[in-house]
């Protein structure tokens, strides 16, 4: 027997028409989830494109997610819980949109707090065949919410996706940079800070993990190493450039000066943090930070930390996808 669930997305996926996706199952609390490929919805669309392709090939805007859990049988009477739980149905929802956000690097994709989204969940035979009839059994469980943005999804993407483990939690990072992508260019000039002190965050806490880590691989003794990062004044700790450039070099024989642009970027960054901080307003040499500006500094943090990232251990590198897809759109009009 098995449970369908359908839950609306607030964000499209582009996917090319006609793609054969292999569907990939795991255990959870007694159930084998199924989470396929996002399917389009019968939710009225609001734009007037025509035609979109994704590398050369047609493709759809897909706004919906099928997820079936299957087992042996299923709670149906009217007045009990839902089944599966609504725990296994948010952990199995939001495991893909972690990966899908993760894999693609798309900050429009967030967490979905289920139920409190548009869903509905359908009992099937084996055979998906519709159940019959009984006034004491309920076939369907359905909840109606109430928003477009474009995220592509090809096989290698797919793929990529399913490399990583249903558990997999992103380094923290990385949904900080995210995040800060996500306040540029449509969150406007408001977002600018914001975005500057979350992409500053992720410089922060990355080195910090890394050094961390580094220290755990070499022979430096713990209660030096904890002396060196905790002290009673943190002004007495090392600063975030000192770990960039002295303690970077020491464990790596790399340090950031060494990569002029990025460490141009990376003080810039500084910068227009503590000035957005303790003024209000993000500058850089006394001049407000702008969109164009932000988005170079946000970007110029993920390149530090792919930089950084070489210069380490390979047992400390966590999965980077590079994928390249081209999407093209086009418009009705009509004469």
């Amino acid at each position: 027997m098995l449970a369908r669930l359908f839950v609306l997305l607030p964000f499209s996926v582009t996917v090319p028409e006609g793609e054969k996706f292999t569907v990939y199952g795991y255990p959870d609390s007694g159930y084998i989830v199924h989470v396929f490929p996002p399917s389009k919805s019968d939710k009225p669309e609001l734009d007037e494109i025509g035609e979109i392709r994704l590398d050369g090939i047609l493709a759809f805007q897909a706004n919906a997610l099928r997820i079936d859990f299957h087992k042996e049988s299923f709670n149906r009477a009217k007045d009990s819980e839902c089944d599966p739980p609504e725990d296994v149905i948010r952990r199995a929802l939001n495991s893909f949109l972690i990966r899908l956000r993760y894999v693609t690097k798309a900050f429009q994709v967030r967490l979905l707090d289920y139920p409190q989204v548009t869903w509905r969940l359908q009992y099937l035979n084996d055979d998906e065949t519709e159940l019959a009839g009984d006034e004491k059994l309920i076939r369907a469980r359905a909840a109606l919410r109430f928003s477009l943005s474009w995220i592509a999804l090809n096989k290698q993407i797919w793929q990529s996706i399913h490399e990583l483990p249903p558990n997999y939690e992103p380094p923290p990072w990385e949904d900080l940079l995210l995040d800060a992508k996500s306040c540029l260019p449509v969150g406007g000039p408001a977002h600018i800070g914001p975005a500057i002190v979350l992409a500053a965050t992720a410089l922060e806490a990355f080195i910090s993990r890394i050094l961390d880590d580094l220290a755990a691989l070499r022979p430096v003794p713990t209660e030096l190493w904890t002396w060196i990062n905790q002290r009673h004044d943190y002004r007495c700790e090392p600063a975030v450039e000192e770990q960039y450039d002295v303690l970077l070099k020491f464990f790596t024989g790399h340090s950031l000066k060494t990569e002029a642009k990025l460490w141009q970027s990376f003080m810039n960054l500084k910068a227009a943090r503590n000035k957005f901080v303790h003024e209000g307003v993000a500058k850089v040499g006394g001049i407000p930070v702008s969109l164009e500006v932000a988005g170079t500094l946000v970007d110029a943090a993920s390149e530090t930390i792919l930089k950084v990232r070489e210069w380490i251990p390979q047992e400390l590198h966590w999965p980077v996808f590079k994928h390249v897809v081209q999407v093209e759109a086009s418009t009705k009009r009509l004469m």
